[in-house]
């Protein structure tokens, strides 16, 4: 039975003209002669995911697909054949590196044709949310301590196989871009039967006639600690350069922006490095370590994100700012045009730079205020915090070469009783 929804959801918050590139799936509909839609799990600006029963599972003892299955569905103007090949390397570089466990890619992929186009399917294991949403389910809205040590633990692998073994950089590590597992198969072959009996409601356009579903991703109440984050989201990543070479380009979320980037010099691995380093603080402490870094126009601002950094960092280093100072004059092939509509002739000017006086201050210094980046810790406390800082700092640096790789900060202290578990577990098995 059809059910009307007054107000707009999903897809349709997009543009008007956007819709008529996203499938039309329908509820048991069959993907590919083989996998049957049973939910609609979520959407984004170039994709929709449903939930699919995989009807070869049965016929085939060994299927490498499992009997449930996530497809992503990519809109018409959505190319994914970059996300694509950068799974495949990734599920390819070095199997046995316990860091792909905690890296998220394909179990199967496949094109849909129509008569409208064609559309890029990606095939995945179901997860049960973002660690985005998993953090808000809790009744404080953080992550207990324990499970917070081994989450990062856990995403310090991932990040190690993806820039030691694939050679690539995630350029976006952020909780909307990491997946939690779901504890066991029950919660989902029970989410399934749920489906199948209160089948999710429908939207139609009176329009068109669009059907839209409304999604279904809350697999209910967690059930035990059989929980594993795992990095998602690959569509964005690029190979490192090689001799130690950065990019020029704007990337990353406006919070979790890192300062070479901002500043408009080149950036490579430690991008990575520097976004984790935030995310603990919306983990930990349920905040950002860099809150709304905007203008007084309300836009992106990166003068008050720069002023917030030296707030609680202190100081960049002299290098930083010669770094700064060189690429002011530094010339692109094409010119960028930046958010405000001006076309910029290097990534400095695209960010509203420049940045520092002669006298080497940031140029907004009334922006800057007091408060340390001790202060901003209140979960921890006596050595528990002392330790967190410290390892904080192998990866909050100015200078993204004195940040530490996500293999030295694996041997940190904080790790101790997580690295003797892991080699005993190696001994074991």
């Amino acid at each position: 039975m059809t059910q009307r929804i007054d107000e707009i959801v999903e897809e349709e918050l997009l543009p008007g003209h956007r819709l008529r590139y996203f499938h039309l799936t329908r509820l048991g509909e069959i993907l590919d002669d083989r996998f049957k839609t049973i939910t609609k799990l979520g959407y984004g600006a170039g994709s929709t995911v449903w939930l699919a029963e995989n009807l070869e599972f049965k016929k085939w003892k060994n299927s490498s697909v499992p009997r449930y299955v996530s497809i992503k569905i990519a809109a018409l103007d959505t190319d994914m054949a970059w996300e694509s090949r950068i799974s495949k390397l990734i599920a390819n570089a070095e199997p046995s590196h316990e860091g792909l466990e905690f890296i998220r890619i394909p179990v199967d992929e496949f094109l849909l044709k129509r008569p409208e186009g064609t559309h890029s399917c990606l095939v995945y294991t179901p997860m049960r949310e973002t660690l985005f949403q998993l953090q808000h389910r809790l009744r404080r809205q953080r992550l207990a301590p324990p499970l917070f040590k081994f989450f990062i633990y856990c995403l310090l692998e991932g990040i190690d196989y993806l820039h030691t073994k694939c050679g690539l950089i995630h350029r976006d590590i952020k909780d909307d871009n990491i997946m939690v597992t779901i504890e066991n198969d029950v919660i989902l072959t029970n989410f399934v039967k749920s489906q199948m009996k209160n089948p999710q409601p429908w939207h139609i356009d009176l329009g068109d006639g669009r059907i839209t579903y409304l999604s279904q991703s809350d697999f209910g109440p967690l059930q035990g600690s059989k929980l594993l984050p795992k990095l998602a989201d690959f569509n964005l990543a690029l190979p490192g350069l090689a001799k130690d070479r950065g990019h020029l380009s704007a990337i990353q979320s406006h919070r979790f922006r890192a300062p070479e980037v901002i500043l408009g010099c080149p950036w490579s691995y430690g991008v990575d490095i520097w976004n984790l380093g935030l995310l603990m603080w919306n983990l930990l402490e349920d905040i950002s370590l860099f809150d709304r870094p905007a203008g007084e126009d309300g836009g992106y601002d990166a003068h008050v994100h720069l002023a917030q950094m030296v707030s609680l960092l202190g100081d960049p280093p002299e290098e930083l700012i010669k770094r700064e100072r060189f690429f002011r004059k530094y010339q692109l092939k094409e010119p960028v045009t930046n958010p405000c509509g001006k076309k910029c002739k290097n990534m400095n000017e695209f960010w509203g730079g420049p940045f520092f006086d002669d006298d080497n201050q940031i140029l907004r210094k009334d922006l800057v205020g007091g408060k340390k980046l001790a202060d901003t810790v209140t979960e921890l406390a006596g050595d528990e915090k002392v330790a967190f800082l410290d390892f904080a700092s192998g990866m909050l640096q100015w200078l993204p070469e004195k940040r530490k790789t996500a293999n030295e900060l694996l041997q940190h202290p904080i790790f101790d009783s997580l690295n003797k578990k892991r080699t005993q577990w190696r001994i074991d098995s």
